[in-house]
C-alpha cells in the first residue's frame, strides 16, 4: 500500500512539473514590447506606426497606430487604429475585444467584435452581424500573436480562422525561408512568411524576427502596381 507521505510527494512533484510546463508553453508567446516602424512606397514616407504588446496577470492588449506624415498626410490624413485585447491560457489566445478604425478625409470604416464563447458580434461599416464561433477562432491582430507563437514551435501549418468585417474567414501562411534583415533597428534572422490566396492580384509577405519573438520586422504589402513597405525603426522590451 502506498504511504499517505508518497502520495503528497508525488502530487507535489506532478504539480511542478505542470507549473514548468505551462511556464514553458506561456514563454512561447512574444513577450511584452514596443515598436515604432516607417511605412513608405518607394522612396516616399508615408507615415508611422507603433505597436505595443503588454500583459496583465492572464490578460494581454496588442495595441497598433498608424498615422501619415508629410505629403501623405496633406493628400489622405489617413489614421488607422487597431486594437486587440484577451486572455491567455497556457499558449492559448482567447481573444475579448477587437477594434479598426481606418480614418481619412472624406469617409473612413470601423470594424468593433466583442467575442463570447460561442459567438462574436459587433459592427462594421455601421451594420451590426453576430456570427457563430468555435474554439480557436482568432481577430485579425490576435492571430499575428499565434503566428509568431506557431514560428517559435516551427509548426507546419499555418492556418487560421479568423472574425473580419463582420464574417468568418481564414487565413494560410506559406513559409518561404530564412533570411537575414537589416534595419535601423538592426539585424535579424528572420523567417520570410506569405499570406496564401487564390490570386496573385495581391500579395502580403512578413519577416518575422527570431528576436523579437517571430514578431514582424518588415512587411510588403502589393496591390495591383502599389509596393508598400513597412520596417522597424526602433524596439524596446517591457
Amino acid at each position: 500500500m502506498i504511504s499517505l507521505h508518497f502520495k503528497k510527494q508525488l502530487f507535489a512533484l506532478l504539480s511542478i512539473v505542470t507549473l514548468l510546463l505551462l511556464a514553458q508553453s506561456a514563454m512561447a508567446l512574444p513577450k511584452a514590447f514596443q515598436a515604432n516602424y516607417k511605412v513608405s512606397k518607394g522612396s516616399l514616407t508615408l507615415g508611422n506606426l507603433h505597436t505595443s504588446l503588454k500583459y496583465s496577470g492572464n490578460s494581454y492588449s496588442y495595441h497598433k497606430y498608424t498615422k501619415a506624415t508629410g505629403f501623405a498626410a496633406l493628400l489622405t490624413g489617413i489614421k488607422i487604429t487597431e486594437n486587440t485585447d484577451g486572455q491567455v491560457s497556457g499558449n492559448i489566445i482567447m481573444p475579448r475585444k477587437y477594434y479598426f478604425n481606418q480614418s481619412r478625409r472624406g469617409g473612413g470604416k470601423v470594424d468593433s467584435i466583442n467575442f463570447s464563447r460561442n459567438t462574436a458580434k459587433g459592427n462594421y461599416k455601421k451594420k451590426a452581424f453576430s456570427v457563430k464561433t468555435s474554439a480557436g477562432i482568432q481577430d485579425k491582430a490576435s492571430m499575428e500573436l499565434l503566428l509568431a507563437q506557431d514560428l517559435s514551435q516551427n509548426k507546419p501549418r499555418l492556418i487560421y480562422n479568423i472574425v473580419n468585417q463582420g464574417e468568418k474567414s481564414q487565413y494560410r501562411f506559406q513559409k518561404l525561408g530564412n533570411e537575414v534583415v537589416k534595419t535601423p533597428a538592426g539585424t535579424f534572422n528572420t523567417v520570410k512568411v506569405k499570406v496564401v490566396r487564390s490570386t496573385n492580384a495581391r500579395e502580403t509577405v512578413f519577416w518575422m524576427a527570431k528576436e523579437l519573438d517571430y514578431m514582424p520586422v518588415k512587411i510588403r504589402h502589393r496591390e495591383k502596381k502599389d509596393v508598400i513597405t513597412t520596417v522597424i525603426k526602433n524596439y524596446k522590451k517591457s
